[in-house]
């Protein structure tokens, strides 16, 4: 899709952050209350008239019933370039006047925010006590999904290989161990998969970054089949809790406070062979990042790899 310079020059600004604001909260009510003074009719209207001026002669939403809208590709790639604009407008006002101060949004895996986030938060907040930070817990596919599409500032959770789709600041190697009941006697230091695969395992749900890992390294060497889940959990503190509580034997990330957690447990090393998976801090690409973030992310940074 190209736009001639005329076309870009005519281009109804004002419509087009409408446009804007409607594709994140994803329904024209929702973005309605965001704008004081308007209404969900007038939005509509706006955009319509966006859909036909200018030269563009393109359908950009398309409904979802009673889930709202959503773009269509004519309007994703029509956003992708003015996306960055507004976007960072008020970060960029807030830089430029030398301002310590402003919002920043975090999406956090459950992990993270327990074993990281509060060191980060505390030594971030005592140099900048004027930025109002919000932070949203989600699962490792919501995060990088938020920290893609923007709905967020800045991702904290698990990586592993590369992220096109994403800039990552920061990454470090987590500690991945198997943890079970002290009383439990493994037949060396460091078991092998097949001595593992014994027990009923205690896992992260399928779509976590350390249970797709597992099951690759399961699957190159022809062992799902001997695969036993006692059960399947969607945090490492419950998964301790789990272990601790008898259902079997959890493979986990292994983080500062977490490792105070351990009564009555013990760890051992993983079995060669599971792919390397890190802890990143990232967030969309081009996206602007003034002087708070910039320090947020190397405050971030120096945590996750001590």
């Amino acid at each position: 899709m190209r736009f001639s310079s005329s076309a870009m020059r005519d281009m109804n600004w004002n419509a087009m952050y409408t446009l804007w604001l409607v594709a994140r909260c994803g329904s024209f009510a929702e973005a309605a209350r965001r704008m004081p003074g308007t209404t969900a009719q007038a939005l509509h209207k706006r955009v319509r008239q966006l859909e036909w001026e200018a030269g563009l002669n393109l359908k950009l939403l398309r409904s979802r019933g009673v889930k709202g809208v959503e773009l269509t590709e004519a309007g994703r790639r029509l956003l992708e370039m003015v996306d960055p604009v507004f976007t960072s407008l008020p970060m960029l006002a807030a830089d430029l006047r030398k301002e310590d101060s402003g919002p920043l949004s975090l999406a956090t895996t459950g992990f993270a925010a327990y074993n990281f986030l509060p060191r980060i938060l505390e030594e971030f907040r005592g140099r900048f006590p004027e930025v109002t930070v919000s932070v949203r817990v989600r699962s490792e596919s919501d995060v990088i999904a938020m920290a893609e599409t923007g709905q967020v500032d800045l991702g904290i959770g698990a990586l592993s290989g590369r992220l096109d789709r994403l800039a990552v600041a920061a990454r470090a190697p987590l500690t991945i161990q198997l943890v079970a009941p002290s009383r439990l006697r493994w037949g060396s230091a460091r078991p092998g998969w097949a001595e593992v695969l014994r027990r009923p395992l205690v896992l992260h749900e399928r779509v976590s970054v350390l249970r797709i890992a597992l099951e690759e390294v399961l699957s190159r060497r022809n062992m799902m089949a001997q695969l036993k889940i006692a059960a399947e959990v969607t945090t490492p503190e419950l998964l301790l809790e789990m272990v601790r509580a008898g259902f079997g034997v959890g493979i986990i990330p292994l983080g500062p406070r977490l490792a105070e957690s351990l009564d009555g447990l013990s760890i051992q090393p993983l079995p060669e062979g599971l792919a390397r998976i890190d802890l990143g801090v990232f967030h969309k690409p081009k996206r602007y990042v003034p002087g708070y973030m910039k320090a947020f992310l190397e405050t971030a940074a120096s945590v996750i790899r001590t």
